[in-house]
């Protein structure tokens, strides 16, 4: 959050309702960065008014000084300790009930993995899922002006060798536990050019990520300048590009091991997956176990997909 004393009340509203009433238990985690508004005193009733439901609480981290929103979704990526980690915008933009759909996905890829375990084709699991306003399904509200700016946009980043997704900069993102850690810990882009950064770390630690479609809604008075900032993160997403070629996204300089563990996850299931047992690496990972009984974690029913905390940047 950064300077969202106006809209954030009734973000969290909703946020706080839908969770408390979710099939999953769920933390909150507020990440102001260095808001000079009255932001922090809207944001305290909701930090201390919990729990509710399955939402067990709502915390709040605060950086001294404006840092960027990049820097702001590594801190709360680094905070949250669930098992999947969500990431959504201030203005509420994508509601957080979206994120069933993205754990809809998720269960569809893991029972096609099924199937291809069978034929000994299987793929490396999903770590990443990614909201999109171009993905099949989704449904959005904006202005001619912002599709024509985010057309550009995607045209350059082709240009770029940068076009990893279809919607690359949609602010809802599901992230597992490992691929947090490791982004939380090697990332450096502090602006709003950090969604590239993380899509090429993912990249590079071998594990895919899943587009899909939700449900979007422009709304104005975010801190966002299409044209001014549109321009700044294409030439950030340069410097992302040179780190790329340079290695320094590659395993080592991630402290990610990238040892001979791939064959046997290959051959562990999806359950084994969810169970985070024995700790052994998927595909350069370690997998973080989920979080004891009575923590903020839950399942869906019979899936054996731990909860997540999800957390709010700017808008």
């Amino acid at each position: 959050m950064y300077r969202e004393a106006r809209r954030i009340a009734s973000t969290l509203e909703d946020a706080c309702a839908t969770l408390a009433e979710g099939p999953r238990r769920a933390e909150v985690v507020l990440v102001d960065d260095g808001s000079d508004d009255a932001t922090l005193e809207v944001v305290r009733p909701f930090v201390e008014s919990m729990p509710r439901g399955n939402l067990l609480r709502v915390r709040l981290v605060r950086h001294e000084s404006n840092k960027g929103k990049g820097a702001a979704v590594r801190t709360g990526l680094g905070e949250a300790s669930g098992a999947w980690r969500l990431i959504m915008d201030a203005d509420n933009s994508c509601r957080v009930a979206e994120v069933e759909r993205l754990f809809a996905a998720l269960e569809r890829e893991r029972g096609a993995s099924g199937g291809a375990r069978a034929s000994r084709t299987v793929a490396p699991p999903i770590a990443l899922v990614c909201g999109s306003r171009r993905a099949p399904g989704a449904e959005v509200e904006r202005g001619a002006g912002r599709s024509a700016a985010s057309g550009l946009f995607r045209l350059a980043l082709r240009v770029l060798g940068l076009a990893l997704l279809e919607d690359t900069q949609c602010g809802f993102k599901l992230y597992r536990a490992d691929l947090a850690s490791v982004i939380a810990r090697a990332g450096r882009e502090d602006r709003f050019a950090f969604d590239l950064e993380h899509l090429l770390i993912a990249r590079r630690c071998g594990v895919p990520a899943l587009e899909v479609g939700v449900r979007w809604r422009h709304f104005d008075g975010g801190t966002v300048r299409p044209l001014r900032d549109g321009a700044h993160m294409l030439w950030r997403g340069v410097h992302i590009r040179l780190r790329g070629l340079l290695g320094r996204y590659d395993l080592a300089r991630l402290g990610v091991d990238a040892g001979g563990a791939a064959g046997d996850a290959r051959g562990r299931s999806a359950d084994d997956e969810d169970e985070g047992g024995g700790g052994a690496p998927v595909h350069g990972f370690v997998e973080a176990r989920p979080l004891e009984t009575g923590a903020v974690a839950g399942a869906v029913a019979g899936a054996g997909v731990r909860g997540y905390r999800p957390f709010h940047g700017h808008a």
